[in-house]
This record gives structure tokens, C-alpha cells and sequence, in this order.
């Protein structure tokens, strides 16, 4: 099997704008902060209206863009449907936005639905706040400055507008009809706690969310507001579904180009995390928290939002390592957790 992908043809769109990547679906692209630079979503016809797949993040020029460009780009058919693949904020972030601007009705999962509502309800709520810096502390992380900002989610509160009430709930295998051609919702795990994939045998297109990346792979990481407490294994056991369309599908990434090649890259991605499992517990030469291993194992300097996804991408590994014998924790008396890798230093430290 070749590990090279090929990538389509079609050139991405500029950032605000959207093309027709084949009959009935259009690529359309957004803003968003930092090294991705762009959100891919996608617009698909519906004969006299539009269904969407994401959103956008909550920014005002992403906004801008769907009050001008994007909303002559709709023309004179409304959008009804709003179907978010996930809860983060470049994917649903103007969902709540786009649903009362346009009347669409919003859908997504369960786990995703309870994210985001947990989410949206964090900033009034102290309790949640206490949990949530006593959770990063027991893994080395201190609440100040920019990094205590990023723990109480500052920023996630700017770019992400609040979701109605009536969502519509979607489940792992419900198919649903746009113009004509039948979706079947896939429900992968690892990146967040219920991710929707969508796969149409009929355009052989899959519509993979941040599940499949050309170039580079999600965020895989335990946080507190999460229930799967083993995403790395989610994220490898999701990958058996995807290998087994057939034909390989045409796969319409989150970030980056579309391209062909989907078992390839899931080889890769399979290989990726193994190899990252075997570099964590060699990090553990001596007993040591999350953050620290963190610090060794990803490139710095990192910025507070970074130190926080790459400790929760470290703690994943670690609970992984944790479930298949490799390594063992416990807490130090001011209750920070060290980690050890079995047969090295003492565990009961």
C-alpha cells in the first residue's frame, strides 16, 4: 500500500470565499488564529436551500464574511440546516450565530451537544471553575497570567456564540438526505468524545471533520470537561470503520486539501501514535508530572494555550501507557501526580 496521498485538482478557495468542488458540494474557507490559519467547511445543496457542514470560528471577520461574501454566495435559497462535526470553536463556534441570523436548525451529537453546553455554562458557574484549575494543577500547571487565562477558558468564551436549546441530535449511523444524495453520520472518537464524520457512497465523499488530516494529526487530548479518559485508543479504534469503506472515498479534510489515499493515511497516523506511546515512556527515565514530559516531548517554546493541549495530548499517551501496563502514577503530598515508567524509580514516591 503507498504511504503518498494525491490531492485534488481543485484549488482551495481564498479564505472567505467558496468554490464547487464537485456537483452539489461547495469548499468553502474561514479564518482562524495561529498556525492553521483556515478552517475548511462545507456547503452542500439542497435543492431550493443549503445545508452546512461547520461553521467557522466566532470572529468578526469570519462574521463579516457571512454577512457579505458568503451570504451572496447562498443567493436567494435560504440555509436551513447547520450540522456541526464537533463542539471546538473553529468548527461550531458560529453556530448559534448562523442558526439565528438564517432560522437554521442545528444539529450534532450527543456527546458534542453536552460539551458545548458545558462549555457555554462554564463562566457562571464557580464550582466548575475550582475543579477545572485543581484538575491542570495535579498535573504541574500554575493558574497565573496567561496560562491561568487559557485554564479558565478566556478566550474559548470570545469565539464561540451560544447554541440554541433544539438542537437536533445525531447518531452513529443515521443517514440523512441533502439534495438527494444519502450521508451516513459516522461517530469517531479520540480528537473529542463524539465527533460526526459524514460518508456518501454515492459522491464517494467522506467529510472528515479533524478525524483525518492530510498533514498533520489532531489534538488527541484529556481534559476535564471530557468523559473518554482513553482517547488515544478511541482515536486508533475509530480508524476501523474508515478503513472499511469501499471504495476509498474522496477525503474532505477540516484543514488542509482534499485528497485520495485514506488508508494510507491512516496507516500513518497509526504509526504516528505508536511511535509517540514509545517516546512518552522513554521520557520517563525518573519520576515526572504531565507538564514536564510535556516540555520534553514537544518543540518550544509553547504559548499558554499550547502548554495546555500539549499537556492534555501528553496525559492521554500517559493514561494509554497507564491502561496497557507500561507505566504507573501517584501523588506527591501537595497532590501532584508523577508518572513512572515501570521498573524505573520508585511508584510509590
Amino acid at each position: 500500500m503507498t504511504t503518498e496521498l494525491v490531492y485534488s485538482t481543485v484549488e482551495p478557495p481564498p479564505v472567505g470565499s467558496g468554490i464547487e468542488l464537485c456537483a452539489g458540494v461547495h469548499w468553502l474557507r474561514l479564518p482562524v488564529p495561529g498556525r492553521l490559519q483556515h478552517i475548511n467547511i462545507w456547503l452542500l445543496d439542497d435543492g431550493d436551500c443549503w445545508a452546512l457542514i461547520d461553521t467557522g470560528m466566532d470572529l468578526p471577520d469570519s462574521r463579516a464574511f457571512w454577512e457579505t461574501s458568503l451570504s451572496t454566495y447562498l443567493g436567494a435559497r435560504p440555509l436551513t440546516r447547520i450540522i456541526c462535526t464537533h463542539h471546538h470553536p473553529d468548527h461550531a463556534g458560529l453556530a448559534g450565530f448562523l442558526a439565528r441570523r438564517f432560522g437554521a436548525r442545528l444539529h450534532m451529537s450527543a456527546p458534542e451537544y453536552r460539551l458545548i453546553k458545558t462549555l457555554e455554562k462554564f463562566h457562571h458557574d464557580g464550582d466548575a471553575q475550582t475543579a477545572r484549575v485543581k484538575a491542570f494543577a495535579r498535573d504541574g500547571l500554575v493558574a497565573d497570567g496567561e496560562l491561568g487565562a487559557a485554564m479558565m477558558l478566556t478566550r474559548y468564551a470570545q469565539v464561540v456564540s451560544p447554541v440554541p436549546d433544539d438542537v437536533a441530535i445525531l447518531s452513529d449511523g443515521d443517514v440523512i438526505t441533502i439534495g438527494g444524495k444519502a450521508w451516513r453520520a459516522m461517530l469517531v472518537r479520540g480528537h473529542t468524545d463524539g465527533q460526526l464524520v459524514f460518508h456518501c457512497p454515492e459522491l464517494n465523499l467522506l467529510i472528515a471533520g479533524d478525524q483525518v488530516l492530510p498533514k498533520i494529526s489532531s489534538n488527541i487530548g484529556i481534559y476535564p470537561e471530557r468523559v473518554d479518559q482513553d482517547p488515544v485508543g478511541s482515536f486508533v479504534a475509530s480508524f476501523k470503520p474508515l478503513i472499511a469503506l469501499d471504495p476509498e472515498p474522496l477525503v474532505l479534510p477540516s484543514h488542509g486539501s482534499v485528497f485520495s489515499g485514506l488508508r494510507a493515511r491512516l496507516a500513518t497516523l497509526t504509526a504516528h501514535h505508536l511511535v509517540t506511546l514509545d517516546r512518552c515512556c522513554d521520557l520517563l527515565d525518573v519520576p515526572a508530572t504531565a507538564l514536564e514530559i510535556a516540555n520534553r516531548l514537544f518543540r518550544g517554546p509553547l504559548d499558554a494555550l499550547n502548554t495546555i493541549l500539549a499537556v492534555g495530548e501528553t496525559l492521554a499517551n500517559l493514561e494509554h501507557l497507564l491502561l496497557l501496563g507500561r507505566v504507573s502514577v501517584a501523588f506527591d503530598t501537595l497532590g501532584v501526580r508523577r508518572w513512572v515508567r515501570l521498573g524505573v524509580g520508585d511508584a510509590h514516591g
